[in-house]
């Protein structure tokens, strides 16, 4: 694989974005459940953004390795500006922080 020149600090930075999402919106449950004082929607809720978004990790995952990296059916492009093995790791890393949450729910109820 061919790396070029600044192209890391890119992918590091979509997937501290998409880690930083799933800290908003674990920040934006608990937030509702300390509102409405309701916490297992930190299972629910955390727990379901988790599962999607492992489940989208996933479906990127094998569609990497089906299709190709960066190959698209439909699109008049030959290339994608990003790979799906990246966007496999923006999704996992915005599940951790919803995983965790539901998981600390769960631990301490």
């Amino acid at each position: 694989m061919v790396k070029f020149k600044g192209q890391e600090g890119k992918r590091d930075a979509m997937i501290k974005k998409g880690f930083i999402a799933g800290i908003v919106t674990v920040g934006i449950v608990l937030a509702l459940a300390a509102f409405t004082e309701k916490w297992s929607y930190l299972y629910f809720v955390s727990g379901t953004m988790g599962a999607v978004s492992l489940v989208l990790a996933l479906a990127y995952l094998i569609d990497s390795i089906v299709l190709g990296s960066t190959g698209t059916f439909f699109s008049a492009k030959k290339t994608r500006k990003v790979s799906r093995v990246e966007d496999a790791k923006r999704f996992g890393a915005i599940a951790v922080p919803n995983i965790l949450a539901a998981l600390i729910y769960v631990a301490a109820g």
